[in-house]
């Protein structure tokens, strides 16, 4: 179910993003137009990973035509397809973070989410949020995962679709934590810290030489 949550608290801080500009300036518009590639690529990558496992939960029952599954998941397989493949979105999310200050500002706003600064979409929130103890170990590990992919960012070390997958995946995790730290709910709370554990993208990095002696072989 993190997976779901993640996906949801994506989906919505991204259209209070594109939404709501106007009313929190301190967003750029490097914001938005990186998440609005990142979100895509992720939210449809976890959409196809978590309805090819849904099928194995059902067993055979899973792959029979007349459960109607089985076109779910076919459905699910052209997210990554349609309105932008995760290959071009990629490559727009690697050109769109090489502006200005872009891979700043979307850093800043991934933790400024994660640590309470603002809520989905940039606002200040009026009241306070309540802290939470089983919160700082996820806050820690997502601050630590962030600042690999600075430094990955600056070296060029990573392709661009482990770069968009990897920023897709921290921008779950601060939703996540975001919302756990509003509502308090123990399973927001679980679902926070799941993520945290599980769905962080392993950041492998590559070495062009390997790379340059298979094209040249």
């Amino acid at each position: 179910s993190s997976g779901i949550n993640a996906e949801y608290g994506q989906s919505i801080d991204l259209a209070l993003v594109l939404n709501c500009k106007e009313e929190t300036p301190s967003l750029s518009s490097n914001v938005s137009r990186v998440l609005s590639a990142v979100t895509k690529v992720h939210t449809a990558q976890v959409a196809v990973n978590t309805m090819r496992e849904g099928l194995e939960s059902f067993g055979g029952a899973g792959y029979m035509e007349d459960t109607g599954l089985p076109g779910l998941f076919r459905d699910a397989c052209v997210l990554p397809v349609w309105e932008g493949t995760s290959d071009v979105l990629s490559a727009e999310t690697l050109r769109a973070l090489m502006r200005g200050s872009s891979t700043k500002d979307v850093l800043r706003y991934i933790r400024d989410l994660a640590t309470g600064k603002c809520v989905l979409g940039g606002y200040q929130y009026s009241g306070e949020l309540g802290t939470c103890d089983q919160l700082e170990t996820p806050m820690y590990e997502l601050d630590r995962y962030l600042t690999d992919l600075e430094a990955a960012l600056k070296d060029c070390q990573y392709t661009g679709r482990t770069v968009t997958l990897g920023l897709g995946a921290a921008h779950a995790a601060a939703t996540l934590i975001n919302f756990a730290h509003y509502t308090q709910d123990p399973s927001d709370v679980a679902a926070a810290r799941l993520w945290c554990k599980q769905g962080l993208v392993p950041l492998h990095s590559i070495d062009t030489t390997d790379i340059n002696d298979v094209l040249s072989s």
